[in-house]
């Protein structure tokens, strides 16, 4: 129901990415032209180019932010309206089958994750997935030669956040269903208080809320560490792919063969290499949040 918002943060969203291969787009006629042929007219338009795409990404990235941010606290609303009115016409069978600790878990704890799906994760894939493309056809104009190596990168960060994202689904699940446990018991010792007291149960029940949180805490410990095993493994295959990358521009630039780069091409290319790093670790670390909005969207 909120689609132009919503189009509307996604468009702002491709333009704040659109903008980020123009920094080392800058790189290569700065240092040729600027501080190598000294060009008077390019050295003048220098700063205005800069000025305006830092005013241009300002203003693209807060219209891109508020929007998404207006349209993920109006689908948590309605979601919450919806749910509390079906709530309010279930029958009498539903409540007795489920306990209010976990309804209550349902509106308050589960619907806010969906906000994490909605909004932070989505940004993060949209305008990181643009920027990599952007970096991507700005390197394959630059040098297709040394583009071929950053190719490498995708199956193996593919292939890592495919493993992670189902371990992450499963141990999200399962605290979700961890979270609802403890809200029950505590339910029933807040509801049932004077009968724990009377047959002298609080060190029983003491025990039993001690079990189900250490279950949390330990399913926490596990997504957490499926979590953050993600941005050290495309952190290395990257740098191993930069290093490559690094060798054969030297080896390029260095060679007797004709394709010699300038100095100019070389720096923009590197620029560009190292800008491609950020945005892929965030598309791996974006998993974490969008499973967990996932499976509390599910439940």
């Amino acid at each position: 129901p909120y689609w132009r918002m919503f189009v509307l943060s996604i468009v702002a969203l491709i333009l704040t990415a659109a903008t980020e291969p123009l920094l080392p787009a800058l790189f290569k006629p700065l240092l040729d032209q600027g501080f190598v042929a000294k060009d008077p007219d390019f050295i003048r338009w220098v700063p205005v180019l800069l000025l305006a795409l830092f005013i241009v990404r300002g203003i693209t990235s807060f219209v891109s932010t508020y929007c998404m941010a207006w349209v993920g606290s109006r689908l948590v609303m309605d979601l919450r309206a919806t749910m509390f009115d079906k709530l309010m016409t279930l029958p009498t069978r539903y409540f007795d089958q489920n306990p209010s600790g976990q309804l209550i878990a349902q509106l308050a704890f589960n619907v806010t994750q969906v906000t994490q799906s909605a909004t932070s994760s989505l940004t993060t894939l949209v305008r990181d997935t643009v920027t990599v493309l952007g970096l991507l056809g700005y390197l394959l104009w630059l040098n297709w030669q040394l583009t071929l190596f950053v190719g490498v990168l995708f199956p193996a960060v593919a292939l890592v956040m495919r493993v992670l994202s189902k371990r992450l689904h499963k141990l999200t699940v399962q605290t979700q269903k961890a979270i609802d446990n403890i809200a029950y018991v505590v339910e029933e010792n807040v509801l049932a208080w004077r009968i724990v007291r009377l047959h002298g149960a609080t060190s029983v029940q003491g025990q039993r809320f001690g079990a189900q949180s250490q279950r949390l805490r330990q399913l926490m410990v596990k997504s957490v560490a499926a979590a953050a095993t993600s941005s050290p493994i495309t952190q290395t295959i990257a740098s191993v792919a930069l290093s490559a990358v690094v060798v054969m521009a030297l080896w390029q630039s260095g060679g007797a063969d004709g394709r010699g780069t300038t100095v100019g091409g070389f720096a923009a290319f590197v620029g560009a290499m190292l800008m491609l790093v950020s945005p892929l670790k965030h598309l791996s670390d974006s998993a974490g949040p969008l499973t967990r909005g996932l499976a509390a969207l599910e439940r």
